[in-house]
C-alpha cells in the first residue's frame, strides 16, 4: 500500500500524492476524476475543469470528456517532443520533464458570477462607443450589405445566431461581449481604445467561428483585475492553447487566413488528443469548416503537440511575473503578483513554501537573471522550478 506505480517510492499508506514523482496515488474527497482539483463539497461541477461531479451531469460535457488512456497517451507524446527539444539543446532527458497535467486538457472556464455581477454595458453605450470611430462606421458585414456594427449589437442582446439551439453558450457569449465593452468604453488611452474597438468590430466581417473567438480573447485579455490568481493561470492557459493552435495552423497547413482549416485542425487537435481548446463548439458547428487530408492531420496535430509545451508556458510566466514595473503600468502583465502572493500565503507550506515566491540569494543559480537587489523581498521573483511547483499545486502542469 502507498508505493508509487511509477516511480515505485513507498508512501505512507494514507498519501494521496507520491511524495517523489506526485503521482496521484487516490483521490481525496471532492476531488474531479477529471483534473484531480479538489472542490467544495456538494459541488455539481468541477471549477477548476467543468466536469460533472455528479450523476446526471452535463451531457455534452459527458461526451466530449477525453479518457484517462487518451489523456496518458497524450502527455506521453507531450513529454517525447519536450525531451526532443532537451536534447537538441543538449539537456539530458529525465523523469522530471513537465507536461501539460489532465486539468490544462478541457476547456479552461474563467467566468465567475461574482464578475458578472459588477459589470454592465448598455445597448446604447454599446451603440455609442461602435460610432464613435469612423473606420468602424464603415465597416460592413461579411457580405459587404450590412454595416458590421449591426450585428454587433445584435450579438450583445441576443447572443450568435450559431448558438441559437444552446443558450447556456450564448449567455457566456453575451457575457463576455459585454464584458468587452464595459472595458472598452472605460479605457482612458484613446488610441487603445481605437484599436480594440477595431479589432472587435472586424471579427463581424468573418464567420460566426472567429466572432465567438475573438470576443472570448477580448474578454481573456482585459478581464485579468476581477479575476483571481488561479483563474489568472486558467486565462494564460487558454491564450496559450490559442497560439499552439494557430502556430500549428500556420506550420503544418500553411493557411492562417482562412478560419475554416482552422476549425478543422481545432476539431482534430480535441479529437485526437483530448486537448479542448476554447471554441470547440463553434468549430464544430462551422457548416464551411474545410476536410483534413490524413497527412495534413497528422501533421497538424503533431505540430499542436510540439507547439503546446509545458516548458514554454512555465518561461512565459516566469518572464511576465519577473518583468520590471508595477501592474498598474503594465499592459503586458498578465498576473497580478499582490493576487499571487495571497495565493501563495493560502496554500499548505508542508506542499509550497509561500516565501519560494520571492529571490532567494542562495539558489541564485536557479534563476534565468538575477532580481535588482532594491527589488528583492519587496517584489516576487519566480524561478523556473518554483514556477513549475506553482503550477503543479494548481494542476495545470505534472
Amino acid at each position: 500500500a502507498g508505493t508509487c506505480p511509477v516511480c515505485t517510492f513507498r508512501n505512507q499508506p494514507d498519501a494521496t500524492n507520491c511524495a517523489m514523482c506526485h503521482k496521484v496515488l487516490k483521490l481525496p474527497q471532492g476531488a474531479c476524476p477529471a483534473c484531480t482539483f479538489v472542490n467544495k463539497s456538494g459541488a455539481q461541477a468541477c471549477e477548476m475543469c467543468s466536469s460533472p461531479l455528479q450523476a446526471g451531469g452535463d451531457e455534452t460535457t459527458k461526451q466530449r470528456r477525453a479518457t484517462t488512456k487518451q489523456i496518458n497517451a497524450t502527455q506521453a507524446k507531450l513529454r517525447k517532443h519536450a525531451e526532443r527539444v532537451k536534447s537538441s539543446k543538449g539537456e539530458s532527458k529525465g523523469r522530471g520533464t513537465p507536461v501539460f497535467a489532465p486539468g490544462a486538457f478541457r476547456a479552461l472556464p474563467i467566468v465567475t458570477t461574482e464578475i458578472k455581477s459588477k459589470l454592465t454595458a448598455t445597448y446604447t453605450e454599446a451603440q455609442s462607443l461602435l460610432n464613435s470611430f469612423k473606420e468602424v462606421r464603415d465597416m460592413k458585414d461579411r457580405t459587404n450589405t450590412r454595416p458590421a456594427k449591426d450585428f454587433i449589437l445584435s450579438t450583445l442582446m441576443n447572443g450568435l445566431p450559431l448558438f441559437k439551439d444552446k443558450p447556456k453558450i450564448n449567455e457566456e457569449v453575451k457575457f463576455c461581449l459585454n464584458y468587452v465593452f464595459h472595458k472598452i468604453i472605460r479605457e482612458k488611452n484613446t488610441n487603445r481604445k481605437k484599436a480594440l474597438t477595431i479589432e472587435l468590430a472586424e471579427a463581424f466581417h468573418a464567420c460566426q467561428a472567429v466572432q465567438q473567438r475573438v470576443i472570448y480573447a477580448l474578454f481573456a485579455r482585459l478581464a485579468n483585475i476581477e479575476l483571481d490568481f488561479r483563474r489568472q493561470i486558467l486565462k494564460a492557459v487558454s491564450m496559450f492553447k490559442h497560439r499552439a493552435l494557430d502556430k500549428a495552423l500556420l506550420t503544418a497547413i500553411r493557411s492562417n487566413a482562412d478560419p475554416h482549416w482552422r476549425s478543422a485542425l481545432h476539431c482534430a487537435v480535441f479529437e485526437d488528443t483530448g486537448i479542448e481548446v476554447d471554441g470547440y463548439d463553434a468549430a464544430v458547428m462551422d457548416k464551411d469548416r474545410r476536410r483534413l487530408t490524413g497527412a495534413q492531420r497528422t501533421a497538424g496535430v503533431d505540430a499542436f503537440l510540439k507547439f503546446f509545451s509545458a516548458n514554454e508556458f512555465i518561461t512565459e510566466f516566469v518572464e511576465d511575473v519577473n518583468q520590471a514595473g508595477s501592474n498598474s503600468n503594465s499592459y503586458a502583465r498578465n498576473f497580478d503578483l499582490s493576487k499571487m502572493y495571497a495565493w501563495a500565503s493560502k496554500q499548505n507550506k508542508a506542499e509550497f513554501d509561500p516565501h519560494s515566491i520571492y529571490y532567494d540569494d542562495s539558489k541564485a543559480g536557479e534563476y534565468l537573471r538575477p532580481q535588482p537587489k532594491e527589488l528583492r523581498l519587496v517584489q516576487p521573483y519566480l524561478s523556473p522550478r518554483v514556477a513549475r511547483e506553482i503550477l503543479r499545486c494548481l494542476r495545470i502542469t505534472t
